[in-house]
């Protein structure tokens, strides 16, 4: 649509970063252990190692939880937002997942997620949200003051026990997410018989 392209003339007129990979021209595939974080819930400095390990895969998105749980993939949120802002939507959206928050975006720019106006703003998108509100679906209430960098790109990444990347699944659009299936082929590749 005319929208999306105007969104697309934006982001390149303000060099957004929605399509660039990280420097070297490649994403990681893996995470150093010692790789920092900021726990949400208690405030305290935490590193991924301290996820890692027990035989425990490691998916860095909210998915569903009940079918990955027979796998022992343990699920992590991670942010790019203060504390205040991540306690705030655990209580909104009822999460019940550790969250971890990388302020300075390190793990955001190791997997290649950029800031995209015409990914986020996409017609398509926008009717997505709108339709919402006619199902009873509210979005979390974030106080202007709280509110950051909403044109941020997510994505779903799983890691095993050393941090090494199972599955890149950096998001399209706000929406787009990998599926279970391809979550557990990625945590299990063999078949069961």
């Amino acid at each position: 649509t005319e929208w999306d392209l105007f969104l697309e003339s934006v982001d390149s007129g303000l060099q957004t970063t929605g399509d660039r990979q990280p420097a070297g021209g490649h994403t990681a595939d893996s995470l150093s252990p010692d790789t920092e974080f900021t726990d949400a819930r208690s405030r305290k400095s935490v590193t991924l190692g301290q996820y890692l390990g027990q035989g425990q895969k490691l998916l860095l998105l909210e998915a569903n939880q009940a079918l990955l749980d027979a796998r022992s993939v343990k699920v992590l949120v991670v942010s790019f937002g203060g504390v205040e802002g991540a306690q705030l939507w655990k209580e909104q959206t009822g999460c019940t997942y550790d969250m971890l928050l990388d302020p300075q975006r390190k793990v955001y720019r190791s997997f290649g997620l950029g800031s995209s106006y015409a990914k986020v703003m996409r017609f398509g998108c926008l009717l997505q949200y709108s339709e919402y509100g006619a199902v009873g679906i509210d979005f979390p209430d974030v106080p202007p003051r709280l509110m950051e960098d909403i044109y941020q790109m997510g994505g779903d990444f799983v890691l095993d026990e050393a941090g090494k990347v199972l599955l890149s699944h950096p998001s399209k659009n706000p929406h787009d997410r990998p599926t279970v299936s391809d979550i557990l082929q990625a945590v299990d590749p063999q078949p069961r018989l």
